[in-house]
C-alpha cells in the first residue's frame, strides 16, 4: 500500500472513530418548553372512542406522537392526588407518600387532606373567609421533575397551573416558581405562600379582568351537530347528574331557581362552582396558561423551562354525567379544540419545534352501574349508609363471638381503622387481631378483598391479585390497618346518581401517555408501560440527571431489578429516542 493509501485509510479510521465518539456524547439540543398535561380522570378510550371527531390538539396528539395504548398506573388508589404525584416523581404512593386525597391519620383517625398546610397561607386576589386552609407539598415525600430541573438549571422555571389545588401542587413538587389553581369561591386563580409572598402583576392583571363572568348567563350547550353524538348513550338518563336536570343545554341555576329565572341572579360563589364542573374551566385555564407562558417568558433562553398544566373538567362532568354520556363526549371535543388553540398559541410564542408535549392522566373511571347493567355486567350502586350499615352488622357478630360491647372498628369503608383494646382482652397480638378482622369483613357482598398493613408491608409471602398494585399504594405511617377493595364495577356512593374511581382495575388505571416533539417519530407502542415512567423519560429527554434512588425505589415496587431498570431508563425511552 502506497503512502499516500495509508494516509486515506488513516483519515478515514480517525473520521469513523471521531463520527462514533460523537454520535455517543455529543445530544441533540434539549427541547426549550416542556409542557406536561394531564387531564383528570380521561381514560384511554377517549382517544379510541373519539379519534374521528377530534381535528385540533388531541388529534395533533393522537396521530404525530408517539402512543403508549397500553399505560396503567400500578397503584390500587387511583385518585387525583396520588395520580399527580406518581405522574411527576417517577414513584409510586408507596414511596411519594401521596396515598389518597384525603387519608385518615392511623393515630388520630382524623381526615388529612393531601395539600392542607396551615403555614402556607394562600395568596388571593380579593378576601375570601379567614378560615381558608394554607396549601403546599409539604406531606410530598419525594421531590418532582421540575425539582430536578431546578437542581439542574437554576435558571429554569417551572410553572404548575391546574383547576385543583392538589393538581398544582402535586404537579409542582417543592421548588417550582409557582403553582396557581382555580378558586372556586371567586373565580380567580390563586397560590400559596409556600411558592409566592404575592400575585405576580400579569396574574392580578389576568384575575381583574374577571374572565370567568363572561360565562355567567352562558349555558353549556353542545358544540357539535346532533349526529356527532352516536358514540355515546341517549342524552336523558336518569342517573346522572342531579337525577334531574341530565340533558343539554345545562345553565348555572341556584338550588331555588328555575332556569327561566336565573337570568335575575347575580354572580355569586355557587355560580363559580357551576363553572368548576363545566368544559368552560378548562378553557380558563389553558387560557391563564397562555398568558403565564407570556409573562414569565417560558422557553425564551437557553435553560429548558417546564409548564404543567392539570385540567379539571373532564373529571367533573365524568363524575357527574359518567364516561359513556353526551356531556363527556362534548367536554372532550371541546378540550380538543382548546387544546388546538393552545399548541398553535406556542407554536407561535415560543415554537413548536422548541417544545415537547407529554399528555396523560391521573386516573380513569367507572361507568355508570345503571349502564353497566344494562350491557350484561355484573354490576351495582351501594348508598354510603347501606354499605356503612352491613359493616356495622359484622361488626355485632364479631362483638357478639367476642363477647365484648366495645366498638372494633374506629371507621367503617375506605381505609379501617381498629381498636386495639378488644385484641387486648382476646390476648391477640396487633397483627393477629387485624387479620381474624380481616376474615369477617371479606364476606361483606360488594367486598372483593381486604388488605391487612401487615400483607400491605411485607415484601414477599403468598401473593394473591392485586396485591402489589396494593402495596404500591401503602405507607406504614399514613395507611390504615386495612384496605377494603370493591368487586369490579362496584360503586359506594353517597349519591344515587354519578360515578368515582379509585380501584386497582383497568378502567380506573387505564390512561393515555402520549409524547409529542418534532424529534420523536409518531408511532402507536401496544407493549405494557407504566405511567410511573413518565418522569424519568422527560428527564431523559431534557438530559437531567435522574435521582440516584429512582430506580432502586422503583425496583422495590416491583422485584426484578434488571426489568425495572428496563422500565425506567431504556424501554420507553428507546422508543422515542429522537430522529
Amino acid at each position: 500500500m502506497t503512502t499516500r493509501w495509508r494516509i486515506l485509510a488513516a483519515i478515514c479510521i480517525t473520521g469513523t472513530m471521531l463520527w462514533f465518539s460523537c454520535s455517543r456524547w455529543f445530544k441533540p439540543a434539549a427541547p426549550k418548553l416542556a409542557v406536561v398535561i394531564s387531564v383528570d380522570q380521561m381514560r384511554y378510550d377517549y382517544f379510541t372512542r373519539f379519534a374521528g371527531l377530534y381535528n385540533g390538539g388531541l388529534a395533533k396528539l393522537w396521530r404525530e406522537g408517539a402512543v403508549f395504548s397500553n399505560a396503567h398506573h400500578d397503584h390500587a388508589g387511583t385518585e387525583t392526588a396520588p395520580g399527580h404525584a406518581t405522574l411527576l416523581t417517577g414513584s409510586h404512593p408507596a414511596q411519594h407518600g401521596i396515598i389518597a386525597n384525603y387519608w385518615l391519620d392511623p393515630k388520630t383517625n382524623q381526615s388529612i387532606y393531601s395539600v392542607d398546610d396551615p403555614n402556607a397561607a394562600l395568596v388571593v386576589a380579593t378576601d375570601v373567609t379567614a378560615t381558608a386552609i394554607g396549601k403546599s407539598p409539604r406531606r410530598l415525600l419525594r421531590h418532582t421533575l421540575g425539582d430536578w430541573l431546578k437542581a439542574k438549571h437554576p435558571a429554569a422555571r417551572v410553572i404548575s397551573i391546574a383547576g385543583k389545588d392538589r393538581s398544582a401542587i402535586l404537579m409542582a413538587g417543592w421548588d417550582a416558581d409557582a403553582a396557581y389553581w382555580f378558586y372556586p369561591q371567586t373565580g380567580d386563580f390563586i397560590s400559596s405562600r409556600f411558592y409566592l409572598d404575592a400575585l405576580p402583576p400579569w396574574a392580578q392583571q389576568w384575575n381583574a379582568a374577571r374572565r370567568a363572568d363572561i360565562y355567567f348567563q352562558r349555558a353549556w350547550e353542545k358544540s357539535r351537530p346532533e349526529e356527532e353524538y352516536f358514540l355515546s348513550r341517549e342524552d336523558l338518563f336518569s342517573a346522572e347528574g342531579d337525577g334531574e336536570r341530565t340533558t343539554f343545554p345545562h345553565a348555572f341555576m341556584s338550588d331555588d331557581e328555575t332556569l327561566a329565572d336565573s337570568a335575575q341572579k347575580k354572580i355569586n360563589p355557587k355560580f363559580y362552582q357551576w363553572l368548576a364542573a363545566t368544559p368552560f374551566v378548562d378553557a380558563l385555564t389553558l387560557d391563564f396558561a397562555q398568558q403565564a407562558v407570556v409573562a414569565e417568558k417560558l422557553g425564551a433562553d437557553d435553560a429548558p423551562d417546564l409548564l404543567l398544566l392539570g385540567l379539571k373538567a373532564t373529571d367533573a362532568v365524568g363524575h357527574a354525567y359518567g364516561p359513556l354520556s353526551q356531556e363527556s363526549e362534548d367536554n372532550l371535543l371541546r378540550l380538543d379544540d382548546e387544546l388546538g388553540k393552545f399548541f398553535a398559541f406556542l407554536d407561535k410564542n415560543v415554537g413548536l419545534k422548541d417544545c415537547v408535549i407529554v399528555l396523560s392522566a391521573d386516573h380513569g373511571v367507572l361507568p355508570l352501574p345503571e349502564e353497566l347493567r344494562r350491557r350484561g355486567f355484573e354490576s351495582a350502586r351501594m348508598l354510603t349508609a347501606e354499605a356503612t350499615d352491613e359493616v356495622k352488622s359484622i361488626e355485632k357478630e364479631m362483638q357478639a363471638e367476642w363477647r365484648t360491647n366495645r366498638p372494633i372498628l374506629r371507621n367503617y369503608l375506605d381505609g379501617i381503622n381498629l381498636d386495639y383494646r378488644v385484641a387486648d382482652s382476646l390476648g391477640l397480638s396487633p397483627a393477629a387481631f387485624r387479620e381474624r378482622v380481616a376474615a369477617k369483613l371479606r364476606s361483606l357482598s360488594f367486598v372483593s378483598d381486604i388488605f391487612t398493613a401487615d400483607e400491605l408491608r411485607a415484601n414477599n409471602g403468598p401473593g394473591r391479585e392485586y396485591l402489589d398494585k396494593q402495596r404500591r399504594s401503602f405507607h406504614p405511617d399514613r395507611s390504615a390497618d386495612l384496605t377494603m377493595q370493591l368487586k369490579p364495577y362496584y360503586l359506594v356512593s353517597d349519591k344515587p346518581h354519578g360515578t368515582t374511581h379509585g380501584s386497582p382495575y383497568p378502567y380506573d388505571t387505564h390512561v393515555p401517555l402520549i409524547f409529542w416533539s418534532p424529534r420523536i417519530p409518531a408511532q402507536h407502542i401496544a407493549s405494557p408501560h407504566r405511567t410511573v415512567d413518565l418522569a424519568p423519560t422527560l428527564a431523559h429527554l431534557l438530559q437531567l440527571d435522574l435521582p440516584a434512588d429512582l430506580s432502586r425505589r422503583v425496583a422495590k415496587a416491583r422485584p426484578g431489578s434488571a426489568q425495572v431498570e428496563a422500565a425506567v431508563d431504556g424501554e420507553i425511552l428507546r422508543m422515542i429516542i429522537a430522529k
